[in-house]
């Protein structure tokens, strides 16, 4: 019987995770009129439960910078000041506001609303040089993205089948059906955790979605979810293929170093189909440039996935080129080989905030793999040496459980924007964004197509 995809969120607190952007001061001018926190439409503003005749502390993470306590205190006795413990959090690239926008929607599961509009600059690096293009606006309705009008967002892992030119030789390939675009990875940081490992791949398990995990982190509590678990192994690691799980996976990963033998690739893999002959096999690259002998393995079917790496800030292990351009560069390369519909394209590294999804997807790829932001769901504060031993939110301590619903929840309000731009742009199916290069601005080419016949030196840009 057929049953529309819903993921079901709850609200889940942390206490670590109550660090508001701004903090109030209360001076000695305030004589607890209490007209604050008639004002404060964000429950700011309270009085002592002890002593309701004073107020207490503002309750700084839930202040929302309106200024309305501010303006309407007879006796300016507030002030507001930005956080310092905001500030601190995460860096350049996993910025403050993107830590801080994940944790709400881990929380709550729900769409982040930022007020009076978009404030920051009109263009930035990475994705941010991305515009997705909302010019095509088709028949909007009124109950909105969960409403009547289903949005598809499963995705097909594996190959595909390029022709069918005779029914009675078909064969049929391995796939596998994923209800988001979006896999998870339990070793974002390297960190090798059971309390972290464990609440991700239940996650997993429950969103209808894979999770890569390292198989030196294998452990026996995790084989009632072998199904939704993606194995992973450097090349020049792989042993024992003819054992469990590997012979029981429906997803095995290949992480290729950056030196390594084809033909010892090719025995490996030809193992592997031998001992796990539904398997869906997976080459991990770091360089987004296919030699000839990875192109000979996807034409002999002894492998279906392509998953490239980049490092936490997007950028890629060899050569410093942006995911975003790395996979458009896969998928044109396999375009021009006549082999991308026969392929499956993830991209890993990088995805902080719900907009990466859809612009990865823009750019070629079939699914992306979330790695750190699955941690900051979790309460990760992102910081510049990080030591499970001497973490400052106990990542180690926290409740598998709660670890496990916040990741839910953030990753439902992830897949509500997904929604958002998909009804946006008119599309039914998040298989069509797929490579669709028309649905976005790209900041570079516009500017170097409204700018060459300006500034050009040597002759026209290439």
């Amino acid at each position: 019987m057929y049953k529309r995809y819903h993921i079901e969120t709850s609200p889940v607190e942390l206490s670590t995770t109550k660090i508001g952007k701004f903090e109030i001061i209360r001076n000695d001018s305030c004589l607890n009129c209490g007209r604050c926190m008639t004002h404060c439409i964000y429950d700011v503003h309270k009085r002592d439960s002890d002593d309701p005749r004073i107020m207490s502390d503002p309750v700084n993470h839930l202040c929302k910078n309106c200024f309305s306590c501010i303006q309407n205190c007879p006796y300016q006795a507030l002030e507001m000041i930005k956080n310092k413990e905001f500030e601190k959090l995460g860096n350049t690239y996993w910025t403050p506001q993107i830590i801080h926008t994940i944790w709400n929607e881990a929380e709550e599961g729900k769409i982040p609303i930022f007020g009076a509009g978009y404030r920051g600059p009109f263009r930035g690096s990475g994705f941010d040089d991305i515009w997705t293009d909302m010019s095509e606006i088709v028949r909007p309705t009124r109950d909105g993205i969960h409403g009547r009008e289903y949005i598809a967002t499963s995705v097909d892992l594996g190959r595909k089948l390029p022709w069918i030119s005779d029914f009675a030789k078909l064969d049929l390939t391995n796939s596998y059906e994923i209800q988001i675009p979006m896999l998870l990875d339990t070793s974002p940081l390297g960190l090798n955790s059971r309390g972290i490992i464990l609440p991700i791949i239940k996650a997993a398990h429950k969103l209808g979605t894979l999770a890569f995990l390292d198989i030196e982190n294998y452990f026996d509590e995790l084989k009632p979810y072998l199904k939704s678990i993606a194995l992973r192994c450097s090349l020049d690691k792989i042993t024992h293929l003819d054992r469990a799980p590997w012979r029981e996976a429906n997803f095995i990963e290949i992480a290729l170093p950056q030196k390594y033998s084809i033909s010892e690739l090719e025995r490996v893999l030809k193992k592997l189909k031998s001992e796990n002959q539904t398997a869906l096999i997976s080459l991990g690259l770091t360089n987004p440039s296919l030699s000839a002998g990875i192109f000979k393995q996807f034409k002999e079917a002894r492998a279906d996935i392509l998953n490239f790496y980049a490092d936490n800030h997007g950028q890629s292990f060899e050569g410093n080129i942006f995911i975003c351009e790395s996979t458009r560069k896969l998928q044109l390369d396999l375009v021009k080989e006549r082999m991308r519909d026969e392929v499956t394209i993830l991209g890993k590294g990088g995805i902080a905030a719900a907009e990466h999804v859809p612009k990865i997807i823009i750019c070629g790829a079939d699914a992306a793999v979330l790695d750190l932001s699955l941690l900051v769901a979790a309460g990760c504060r992102v910081c510049k040496v990080c030591k499970i031993d001497d973490c400052p939110v106990e990542l180690e301590k926290l409740d598998p459980e709660i670890a496990e619903q916040r990741i839910i929840n953030m990753i439902c309000a992830w897949r509500d924007q997904l929604l958002e731009i998909l009804s946006a742009m008119g599309i039914r199916d998040v298989r069509r964004l797929r490579g669709e290069k028309g649905r976005a601005i790209f900041h570079e080419e516009i500017e170097r197509e409204s700018f060459e016949f300006i500034f050009k030196e040597n002759g026209p840009v290439k």
